[in-house]
């Protein structure tokens, strides 16, 4: 299957929206412009960073190649501090379980999904779910 950046991204997207949805706390996306809510609930900002490409075939006659994209999707989850950490690990198996083992109709995979105990940070603490993705662009 071959995707482009943004076909890629907003399958890798869904996912997470989807996901996290279940949980009814508001996620935060770099790109657009709002300001976060000051109050004690649970939160979640996510980032998606291609890191490598590379042309994975030699081209064909018609000219067409394939092309290996990869990159990592971060999920930044805040919960309340001095409460424990089941909640953050609760958010973050509702993430890591939206990505472990599946792949999107466009053919993104994705692999070594882990949580990243961060710590506290001001009146929250910080857990990260890292999921690294794969995909082939045809062109």
């Amino acid at each position: 299957m071959s995707l482009s950046f943004s076909d890629a991204v907003d399958q890798i997207m869904d996912i997470f929206k989807a996901a996290w949805d279940t949980t009814g706390f508001p996620t935060y996306y770099e790109d657009v412009r709002q300001q976060r809510d000051a109050s004690e609930n649970p939160w979640s900002t996510v980032t998606l960073r291609h890191a490598s490409g590379q042309q994975t075939t030699l081209g064909t006659a018609t000219g067409t190649s394939r092309f290996a994209r990869e990159g990592l999707l971060t999920v930044q989850i805040f919960t309340p501090a001095g409460k424990g950490l089941q909640d953050a690990y609760v958010l973050a198996k509702v993430v890591a379980d939206a990505y472990e083992g599946s792949t999107t109709p466009g053919g993104v995979w994705f692999r070594n999904v882990r949580l990243n105990e961060v710590g506290r940070d001001g009146r929250f603490f910080q857990m990260n779910v890292l999921v690294e993705f794969l995909y082939d662009e045809l062109k």
